[in-house]
């Protein structure tokens, strides 16, 4: 019954987190005369990162919807069954659901400020206050429960391999990203840096 339930849930939680993204992105880009997404010069680490999230959303989606479609299709991804017990994938749900929650109340403290990547022209305001007085990267700390929600929601070698790379971009993405407000906000972001961790513990 919980992995029937997780097949759907599944389905319509990625496409309704692809939907928003889809419209905070075409909002702000109308509000802002250009888009809030910055991916980086091609070649670039944070071009490829960029592009490793891009295709793992598009085909985590895909399969969550096949799924629903064809149950059949669970055989294809390397199911681990083991861990296909309702303790395990209602968890799973939980933090994809507490996880995206969390996204979403990063999204709308930063409000206006809000941008995907780093702005090429070294544009935008260094934020310290709300969720980045816990964590310098809230937002990639949602992702990381998101990442860690959907192996245990559908727990598989696909979702291993989503889990793995995802985990291994987010951290080289951070890095980058504070890499580049290091050398926007110099001093200022040297203090931020050492009072506020970069996840939750230091």
């Amino acid at each position: 019954m919980a992995v029937e339930f997780t097949r759907w849930f599944l389905a319509i939680f990625f496409t309704a987190v692809a939907a928003f993204y889809t419209c905070r992105i075409v909002l702000a880009a109308r509000r802002r005369g250009a888009s809030p997404v910055f991916n980086g010069e091609p070649g670039t680490v944070h071009y490829w990162t960029h592009l490793m999230f891009r295709v793992f959303r598009v085909t985590i989606w895909l399969v969550c919807v096949i799924r629903l479609v064809l149950p059949a299709a669970d055989g294809l991804i390397g199911p681990v069954y083991p861990l296909w017990t309702a303790p395990v994938v209602l968890a799973g749900n939980a933090l994809l659901a507490v996880s995206f929650a969390f996204a979403l109340h990063v999204h709308f403290y930063m409000g206006r400020d809000w941008h995907s990547g780093i702005p090429a022209d070294h544009s935008g305001v260094l934020i310290t206050t709300g969720p980045f007085a816990l964590s310098r990267n809230p937002m990639m700390l949602a992702v990381q429960g998101g990442q860690i929600g959907l192996f245990l929601a559908l727990p598989s070698v696909f979702t291993l391999v989503c889990l793995v790379i995802g985990l291994w971009a987010v951290h080289v993405q951070v890095r980058v990203e504070e890499l580049a407000l290091a050398d926007r906000h110099g001093d200022v972001y040297a203090a931020y840096r050492s009072q506020t961790p970069r996840w939750l513990l230091r």
